[in-house]
């Protein structure tokens, strides 16, 4: 391990040139905003949120409204009838870094996540994102960075 970690014995890093952050969304409220507040502090080239909705009609009334409430940050919706979040966020993550390893840019997923004020809620909540970290962490062409939002009850 430490010889792989050692700077002599590995190829030059590549420079990035910028970041491209993904962020997922379930909805909006305080944990969405505080990592669109995070993410916009980073400087990022690009910011794109995605949803995943289960059903067509929440796919249009979301749409509608994220365009009254952040109508500069892009929203790209990933239909699945299977409720499946994972497989439609991975595949648009690969096409993603494709894109932005053409310009060597970095892909960044900006995982929001509450954190109860009670540690036994965690086993009631914040299963997905557990879930999609775990997955993206063992990409090494993406970084996953998560925002924490601590709710005060």
């Amino acid at each position: 391990m430490g010889e792989q970690l050692r700077l002599s014995t590995c190829e030059p890093a590549v420079p990035i040139e910028g970041n491209v952050c993904i962020l997922p969304v379930s909805g909006i409220n305080h944990v969405v905003e505080n990592s669109i507040n995070y993410v916009r502090s980073l400087h990022a080239e690009q910011i794109i949120a995605v949803y995943v909705p289960f059903e067509r009609e929440d796919e249009a009334r979301f749409e509608e409204k994220w365009r009254k409430w952040m109508p500069d940050i892009r929203l790209v919706t990933l239909y699945s009838p299977y409720r499946s979040i994972i497989q439609p966020l991975s595949k648009f993550i690969d096409s993603v870094q494709r894109k932005a390893s053409q310009s060597n840019y970095k892909v960044t997923v900006i995982i929001p996540q509450f954190i109860p004020k009670k540690g036994w809620h965690n086993i009631l909540h914040n299963q997905t994102s557990l879930r999609m970290r775990a997955y993206l962490l063992h990409r090494k062409d993406v970084v996953v960075t998560t925002v924490p939002y601590h709710l005060k009850k």
